[in-house]
């Protein structure tokens, strides 16, 4: 025999000896249900790994992968909490994670984990003699039991032919009904059970739209986190439903004891963010107070960054709070205790031995907010977000000199946003703002607040004609996220404290809220218990009023463009003129401005520039109507514009264009047409340091006429600037596109009065109806805004509008506290607010589906708007609350009069009875008020 056949028949001995001892071993102490799910070839592969690896006399510890790399296999000679932890954390990190088992051997001296990726297994196939086989035994142990059955066959077909063929019918069962739980109203189901083997028990968790590695590493570390030692684990993902399943060792009763604290952390871990999660663990703290302190944090961030944006960087606010876990926690317990309201005292005696001045500016923030909190959710186990009502004194500077009425911070995972409202009645819309990079999210995430406040306060003035008042809300996404769970969670966070508070919410779509997102809202609001769910969100595909599908806003641009093009000496029903917009065919605004302006003035409007998020198109020929009219009907940005259908001075230009990001940038400085009309666009566009490149050369601005069809887009010291030293004529927001904020408002009314079939029968209808309205408030408007202006042409146009609005509302407010402290019976005035086809088919429910404060509310807006629009901004401009509330009420009473003695005068037989009327119209009810008060 040779030295080598020596040595083979030494191995092969030592092999035999080795195979002997471990094979009866692996078979008897490995659990059941790793015989029941792994086909024999494969045990014998990890078999003959084992064996090798005790041949050797080296720990056991090592990754198996096959050959395409879908299936990763660990085998480990112990187990410990923490494992399946860093064990994920070595799988690839760009392959979908489809399923993963996890076996500990009985003796604990072996664990065994298989990962499998997307593609490594085949689907459930009803035609396999052996996978039907199973599913009808699972469809008979269901009926055996009397348990749901119903669906089954639609969950085989989200299952693989390999879990099919491995589980057990009790086990797809149970999967099946976790699977079920959250396709109905659960998000994330959890369920704690026995198991048959003394002191173990099961955790099974299961959850929609959450990527399956993701999921199973957060659980498995939080678990590792408590110290609960996995025996063995499942994941299986069938479709968007993630499952899994956790034998964990329960011999000290631990879980048993703990079991409703460590279901609802399991229910929570889906929606937490990484940065609570992270405190927590270093902390030692419970979830609910890492994310109570990361939110104190994240509000206080708001208070903060306005003294140095820099110093009091979220980063830096983490360290100090770390470095002061302790007095932080103080301030956690009063936070989440009934204490937490604005008359509780924070009794942190440990805040005045904060030497560092940075570090005691940061944790006293912390207990400003919590003194600032006047509702939370932290007590909601099945929250999606950590959401606080505050006092908006807090975040009020001399940069907001008006005090909102109330406000909302929202905390989540991946996003952060505020609501802001101006009124209790209040209505706006929500905004979720996607930066591009981290910069960008930083810079958004310092004027987060300012920006809701701004954008808020600009509705307030925008909703002078309505009975609701302004508010706003922005959600800002961190970059890469998507925006449906972010506003999924912040609409819910909304509704755990106002179904509290007993508070109502009137919310709209803005930027990057979806038709889809919109009915998950009015959804969700249902079931929440919500009173009035489909007025919770305006703007509804089915049962409202969708402002891109009708245009709604761009009518009243439209008519404000019409009277503002006069004012300056063109006729648009006679003379040709030209436009130039941002904002793009593919966007609300803009695209049904666009299609309006063809249909309105047909060739007569040439539009000469275009800009939005795509690129530009440039053409002083005008660009082609017929092709921007396909762009707006395929939903298509301007870069897509035909180039063939330019002129030969044309341009179309792309964002990846060499220049195309500086021909996008300048368009709307640059091109020279009678009228600006920006339909789209971040705020602030036009500001102070850049207003002059909005001039020609000659000093001239580039357009004689600018109406702001998007929020914002010039600041209001660019629009002093521009209106005093140039000769364009602004139209402001609040102004020029507030049929938007009006037609939403009428939606809510039709929403309070109507369940959607019922407004579904009427909808075409009730749309004519409001565009009407809407049409004739912003001719109001509009005629009234441009005979001020030329009564004085140094009145700036901007202000005029703001001095409106602040009359209207003013009066508004005056006459909505006289009417809340009288019964007076004005409801004629609410049934002459209302589109007529609400009055045929609802005028008996008025005053059961429309809220008292509600219908105070549409009376005193109705009067104030009646009396300013007619008389003029100086009738009312000057009296205070209660004379104002007085001579309003006068002036409803003589109107009433006056309106008798037309009927009158227009029933006899005088010669001059239509004159006369006229003039009784025109200036009868002033008349009369002025000689009652002489009497």
């Amino acid at each position: 025999m040779t030295d080598a056949d020596a040595i083979v028949e030494d191995l092969l001995q030592r092999l035999r000896t080795t195979a002997t001892q471990v094979v009866p071993w692996f078979l008897a102490q490995m659990p059941d249900p790793y015989i029941q799910d792994t086909p024999v070839e494969v045990r014998r592969a990890h078999l003959a790994a084992i064996v090798a690896s005790r041949l050797s006399g080296v720990a056991t510890r090592m990754a198996l992968e096959n050959e395409d790399g879908r299936i990763w296999t660990f085998i480990e000679e112990k187990n410990y909490p923490g494992l399946l932890a860093e064990l994920l954390r070595q799988l690839p990190q760009d392959r979908t994670l489809s399923s993963a088992k996890v076996h500990t051997a009985a003796d604990g001296k072996l664990v065994l984990d298989v990962f499998r990726f997307d593609g490594s297994d085949a689907p459930f196939d009803p035609s396999d003699t052996e996978q039907a086989a199973k599913l009808a035994a699972t469809q008979a142990f269901a009926a055996e039991r009397g348990a749901d059955g119903t669906d089954l066959e639609r969950f085989f077909a989200t299952c693989t032919a390999t879990f099919v063929r491995s589980a057990s019918p009790l086990r797809i069962h149970a999967c099946y009904g976790l699977w079920n739980a959250v396709r109905g109203p659960e998000d994330t189901a959890v369920r704690i059970t026995d198991q048959a083997e003394s002191g173990l028990r099961r955790i099974s968790v299961a959850t929609r739209h959450e990527a399956p590695r993701e999921l199973l590493s957060r659980v498995v570390t939080h678990l590792g986190d408590q110290h609960f030692d996995i025996r063995r684990a499942y994941l299986d993902a069938f479709g968007d439903v993630s499952v899994l399943g956790f034998v964990v060792d329960d011999a000290d009763g631990r879980l048993t004891a703990s079991a409703d604290a460590v279901r609802a952390d399991l229910v929570r871990l889906k929606w937490i963010d990484e940065v609570s999660l992270l405190f927590s663990r270093r902390h030692g703290v419970s979830l609910v107070e890492a994310e109570a302190t990361i939110s104190l944090v994240h509000l206080a961030h708001a208070a903060l960054t306005h003294i140095d944006r820099f110093a009091y960087a979220r980063e830096r606010m983490y360290e100090t709070v770390d470095r002061h876990v302790g007095v932080v926690k103080a301030i956690v317990d009063v936070f989440l205790s009934d204490g937490a309201e604005a008359t509780g005292e924070l009794q942190l005696a440990d805040l005045g031995r904060i030497v560092d001045d940075y570090d005691r500016r940061v944790v006293q923030a912390l207990a400003d907010a919590t003194r600032a909190t006047r509702a939370h959710n932290a007590k909601l186990v099945d929250r999606y977000a950590f959401a606080i009502r505050f006092d908006p004194k807090y975040l009020t500077d001399d940069s907001k000199p008006d005090e909102p009425f109330g406000a909302f911070f929202v905390h989540g995972r991946h996003f952060d946003g505020f609501h802001v409202r101006f009124r209790d009645v209040a209505r706006g819309g929500v905004r979720v703002v996607r930066p591009r990079g981290p910069e960008e999210h930083v810079f958004n995430l310092e004027r987060l607040y300012d920006e809701a406040y701004g954008l808020a306060r600009a509705q307030q003035l925008k909703n002078k004609d309505i009975p609701e008042g302004g508010s706003k809300a922005v959600v800002l996404t961190e970059p890469g996220t998507s925006v449906a769970p972010s506003l999924q969670a912040f609409a819910d966070g909304l509704l755990d404290v106002i179904l509290e508070t007993g508070e109502r919410l009137y919310l709209g779509p803005d930027e990057n809220v979806t038709d889809d997102l919109i009915e998950w809202i009015v959804a969700r609001a249902a079931a929440r218990g919500y009173a009035t769910p489909n007025a919770f969100m305006s703007s509804k595909p089915g049962a409202g009023i969708n402002h891109k599908v009708y245009g709604v806003t761009s009518e009243g641009v439209t008519v404000f463009l019409e009277e503002a093009l006069r004012a300056v000496g063109i006729d648009p029903r006679e003379d040709d003129f030209t436009v130039k917009l941002t904002g793009g065919p593919d966007g609300d605004v803009a695209g049904n401005e666009i299609k309006i302006l063809v249909r309105e003035y047909g060739a007569r409007a040439r539009i000469v520039g275009i800009a939005d998020g795509s690129g530009s198109a440039r053409d002083p020929a005008g660009l082609d109507h017929e092709e921007l009219l396909r762009l707006v009907a395929a939903s298509l940005p301007i870069a897509a514009f035909d180039r063939s259908k330019l002129s030969a001075e044309g341009v179309v230009a792309s964002l990846e264009d060499p220049d195309g990001l500086k021909l996008r940038n300048s368009m709307c400085f640059e091109v020279v047409a009678d009228a600006f009309i920006p339909a789209g666009g971040r705020p602030q566009t036009i500001h102070e340091k850049n207003w002059r490149d909005y001039l020609d050369a000659a000093g001239n601005a580039t357009s004689r006429v600018i109406v702001e069809g998007a929020n914002l887009f010039i600041t209001p010291e660019a629009r002093r600037l521009l209106s005093t030293s140039t000769n364009v004529l602004i139209v402001k927001d609040s102004s020029a596109n507030k049929c938007g904020v009006i037609c939403s408002s009428y939606e809510i009314a039709a929403s309070l009065l109507l369940e959607p079939e019922a407004f579904m029968a009427v909808k075409e209808r009730f749309v004519e109806e409001v565009l009407t309205k809407l049409r004739a408030l912003a001719r109001r408007e509009a005629v009234l805004l441009f005979a001020e202006h030329a009564r004085d042409p140094s009145l700036v146009l901007p202000e005029l509008s703001v001095s409106l609005s602040r009359t209207i509302l003013a009066a508004t407010d005056a006459i909505e506290a006289a009417l809340v402290a009288t019964e007076t019976d004005l409801d004629d005035l609410v049934r002459e607010h209302l589109p007529p086809v609400l009055l045929e088919v609802a005028g008996d429910r008025i005053d059961s589906g429309l809220p008292r404060p509600y219908r105070i509310s549409i009376i005193a807006a109705s009067l104030a708007t009646r009396i300013v629009y007619r008389e003029g901004l100086a009738y009312l401009e000057n009296l205070d609350g209660p004379a104002l509330a007085e001579l309003a009420m006068r002036y409803l009473v003589h109107e009433r009069e006056v309106r008798r003695l037309i009927a009158t005068v227009e029933a006899s037989g005088m010669a001059d009875r239509e004159a006369i009327a006229a003039l009784l119209d025109h200036g009868g009810t002033r008349s009369a008020v002025a000689l009652s008060r002489r009497r």
